[in-house]
């Protein structure tokens, strides 16, 4: 908003829509219609110069002003938003002006004299008709140019987001040195004979000219609006990670959120949820009681209490089938080390025995699950939290092990952790750094089978820990 203008009349807008209407309308603006005009825009953007085409079509809303088009645009071609950019078109009503929209930002700062602020105009401002053309101009320095042409009109449809329908090729990359560098770029990617193929291959890196995916730029634009639409809780601990991760680089953690419903702090405990968290520490800390359990010469939990594990609780089927040696049972091995993490149990003079929390929270329940749920993510490094907190939210949206280890591996590059040698981690090592957290998740049941999604109960308990 710009400064106050001394003398300058105010009047009050009314709330009421028929009144909003007629002050819009009064005020000189288009009619405004009951539903307030949107309708469904199909667009298609096409990159002026370069051969073969990179174009794409998508569907906005009609309303969406020229600033809100901009990061779509961006998303939809493969853009970084990196550089300024600015629109243009010939005037309507002088054919031999052109008329420019730019950034707020540039006309306050002087740069763009003249133009009007893309957040004053809506796209059905410009584009009225099909076949109607509009100029979007990025990155000053390559100066590249799209064209946006209105493809269609839905009358019908008014939809709350953009939808990318097809395009082709991939979107070239920024700084190459516009038109003229992209063909010299895309000349020696193809000509491994080139002197300049070999610099060219490690400066553009996985770079394929040909590739197009529009499910792909679907989940760039639903992982854009994700932190929008679908916030997390402020002063929630999953609130400061997530807005440390942009989109770009982690889409599959960003589209999560719409799923993982974080948007409000969960308190409603069921008693599935209750049950399925803590039946397996209830059995445990029962177990050792006062008494505690002497542990084997190596260390180990002696053989009844694992034969006993196994009957009693659902890890049987997990574990090496006859043998109740906690060396071949590694979901009783790894619950009692969370339950140790957790602070509830602890290893003294060769024994397993209640911590002073443990024997406090053994028959109560209400504690004991605010206990747990305040304790995770588990694991002393920050490394080892956030790879849980991550974890926790594939979890809440009811992720698969496939998308979570996707989502967990983009998310831990996108906040830094690395391989000493530079390489991002695998699934193996993001399995590894989550391991305090996903021990505990998998031993109680709360990841599901293996290689399905986990249960309802389960979502709804991390859902309560993110938003502690």
């Amino acid at each position: 908003m710009g400064a106050f203008e001394p003398g300058r009349r105010l009047r009050v807008v009314p709330t009421d829509p028929d009144e909003l209407r007629a002050f819009v309308e009064a005020a000189g603006s288009r009619p405004v219609p009951p539903n307030g005009g949107a309708v469904a825009y199909r667009l298609r953007i096409s990159l002026d110069g370069v051969t073969p085409e990179v174009w794409r079509s998508l569907t906005v809303r009609s309303t969406s002003r020229l600033d809100e088009l901009h990061p779509v645009l961006q998303t939809v071609m493969g853009w970084t938003d990196s550089h300024l950019h600015q629109w243009r078109r010939p005037d309507p009503n002088d054919p031999g002006r052109v008329e420019r929209f730019a950034t707020r930002s540039c006309i306050e700062e002087g740069f763009a004299n003249g133009s009007r602020c893309e957040d004053m105009v809506r796209l059905d401002d410009v584009l009225t008709a099909p076949g109607d053309a509009l100029v979007y101009e990025y990155d000053f320095g390559d100066g590249w140019e799209h064209t946006v042409v209105l493809d269609g009109i839905d009358h019908d449809q008014s939809p709350e987001g953009a939808h990318c329908i097809a395009g082709e090729r991939a979107c070239p990359p920024e700084d190459c040195g516009g038109v003229s560098g992209y063909a010299r770029l895309t000349d020696a990617l193809a000509d491994p004979e080139r002197p300049a193929h070999a610099p060219l291959v490690g400066w553009a890196g996985a770079f394929e000219p040909e590739s197009f995916s529009a499910a792909d730029v679907n989940m760039m634009l639903a992982a854009r609006d994700a932190m929008r639409l679908f916030p997390p809780v402020i002063g929630s601990q999953v609130e400061p990670l997530l807005t440390r991760i942009a989109y770009q680089a982690a889409p599959h953690v960003h589209a999560l959120m719409a799923r993982a419903h974080l948007q409000v702090r969960s308190d409603v405990r069921t008693v599935d949820m209750q049950d399925g968290a803590l039946t397996h520490l209830r059995w445990l800390l029962r177990r050792i009681g006062d008494d505690g359990i002497t542990l084997t010469a190596s260390g180990y939990v002696p053989p009844a209490h694992v034969e006993a594990a196994r009957s009693e609780l659902d890890w049987g089927d997990r574990c090496l089938p006859d043998s109740t040696r906690e060396v071949d049972n590694s979901y009783i091995q790894r619950f009692r080390d969370s339950a140790q993490t957790l602070g509830l149990i602890r290893k003294h003079k060769g024994k397993l025995v209640l911590s002073k929390r443990g024997a406090e929270l053994l028959d109560r329940d209400d504690d004991l699950w605010e206990h747990v749920l305040a304790t995770l993510p588990l694991g002393s490094e920050p490394i080892e939290r956030e790879a849980g907190l991550l974890l926790l939210l594939t979890v809440a949206a009811g992720a698969s092990a496939d998308e979570r280890r996707v989502a967990m591996s983009e998310g831990l590059a996108a906040l830094g952790w690395w391989n000493e040698d530079g390489s991002a981690l695998t699934q193996f090592d993001v399995s590894w750094v989550a391991a305090p957290t996903q021990d505990f998740l998998s031993t109680i049941g709360a990841l599901g089978p293996i290689g399905g999604v986990p249960p309802d109960w389960a979502r709804g308990f991390a859902r309560m820990a993110l938003s502690m």
